[in-house]
């Protein structure tokens, strides 16, 4: 008999994939947690065991109470199971990525959770539509689009259960701040180091940038809890090899830097920073760069930069499209084919040329950087939490 949990009166809801604040769909399932209890109409439960939300903000702590508590619920129904199998009476929300288009979605092994309705909240980066993908779509009652790109290469498929879900942003914890004094001109690089992201073309700007404003620092958040997908770096041939572990058993990016022509002085790496200490981060740069290559959503470090009124040089391509508003930022144009893997179309090469040439504007004219940093903040008021889940919820209903 399969497991199961049963549950009278308001309804449940549950949430297929790992709350955490390490990671952005951890820090978006902690958020969509707190509104879908704040809303009333559900209550929101992990059917996997949450990851160091013990070390979340004072504002998070009755919710992380509740949570831990559903979830050995879930644990004692899940031990109950056969072959792992849960099966719930109430709606599920599962998290896919690029495995909607194959064959072995969902993971072999991975314990099955089925709700009484499915829903899914897609994040995919390679764009290669197959017929897996119109059978995998069909496993769920609505398939939300992480960014306006994801939903229109599913319909250009012709799926119909087709809808978008553009993430939220912690407002009453990302937004402007006095700016730290200081004499060094601060850009900030954050996203796990992966080709993906786009540190390649960070690097190879900075050091141009560098050699003629040596007050200029990089500093950075570029910690990645999967040390394989950094390997891919190198492929564009801008930067040679990848991080290594130093002595003390952390990853010496800073050394990486070096090695690849950024002065130590000039680099700053934070290392892992809990999100609720980002304002913090946020509140020491000048500048935020994100020459991304492609966004299957739409960034959640960048989205909070923004929000935070730094002002940001944002990659013209996928996800972060539904970013780039008017001159809420400053958009890198010049995107190329990026031939380096495959299923990559729609991707962008951003020009490097363009990044320091946009570096020197920000340099150079503070005011309307500041201007726009205010603008991004304005746009980024629309995109809070509750009126995203908000959103999320009545197309539940």
């Amino acid at each position: 008999m399969n497991g199961a949990i049963e549950r009278d009166g308001p309804g449940w809801l549950g949430l297929n994939w790992q709350l955490s604040l390490s990671s952005g769909w951890g820090i978006a399932g902690v958020n969509m947690a707190r509104v879908i209890d704040m809303d009333g109409r559900f209550k929101a439960v992990p059917l996997l065991p949450s990851a160091q939300l013990e070390h979340s903000s004072g504002a998070f702590e009755p919710l992380v109470a509740k949570l831990q508590r559903r979830e050995h619920e879930v644990a004692k129904a899940l031990g109950q199971a056969q072959k792992g199998r849960l099966v719930c009476d109430f709606p599920v929300i599962h998290s896919v990525g690029n495995e909607i288009h194959g064959e072995d979605m969902p993971y072999p092994g991975m314990p099955e959770r089925v709700g009484s309705r499915n829903f899914a909240v897609v994040f995919f980066e390679f764009n290669s539509p197959s017929g897996f993908t119109t059978n995998n779509a069909k496993k769920f009652d609505v398939l939300f689009g992480g960014s306006t790109w994801n939903s229109t290469v599913l319909k250009q498929h012709g799926l119909a259960n087709v809808d978008t879900f553009l993430q939220g942003v912690d407002l009453e914890m990302f937004h402007p701040r006095a700016k730290t004094p200081q004499e060094r001109f601060v850009v900030f690089s954050g996203g796990k180091l992966e080709f993906r992201k786009g540190q390649d073309i960070v690097i190879a700007a900075f050091r141009e940038f560098v050699k003629t404003h040596r007050d200029a620092v990089l500093a950075t958040t570029w910690h990645n809890p999967w040390p394989k997908a950094m390997n891919g770096i190198v492929e564009a041939g801008m930067v040679e090899g990848v991080p290594q572990k130093n002595s003390d058993g952390e990853w010496g990016i800073t050394e990486w830097a070096g090695d690849n022509g950024v002065p130590a002085d000039n680099f700053h790496d934070h290392g892992l920073v809990a999100n609720h200490l980002m304002p913090e981060v946020f509140a020491q740069a000048d500048v935020a760069l994100f020459p991304n290559r492609c966004e299957g959503g739409t960034n959640l470090v960048a989205m909070e930069a923004m929000a935070s009124g730094v002002p940001c040089i944002l990659s013209a391509n996928t996800g972060h499209m539904d970013l780039i508003n008017d001159d809420n930022c400053y958009p890198l144009l010049k995107q190329s084919e990026v031939t380096s893997f495959t299923n990559t179309n729609d991707w962008g090469e951003s020009d490097v040329a363009e990044v320091v040439e946009i570096l020197e504007r920000i340099y150079t004219d503070r005011q309307e950087a500041k201007r726009r940093g205010k603008q991004a903040a304005m746009f980024m008021r629309d995109w809070s939490w509750e009126k995203r889940t908000a959103y999320l919820l009545n197309r539940i209903i």
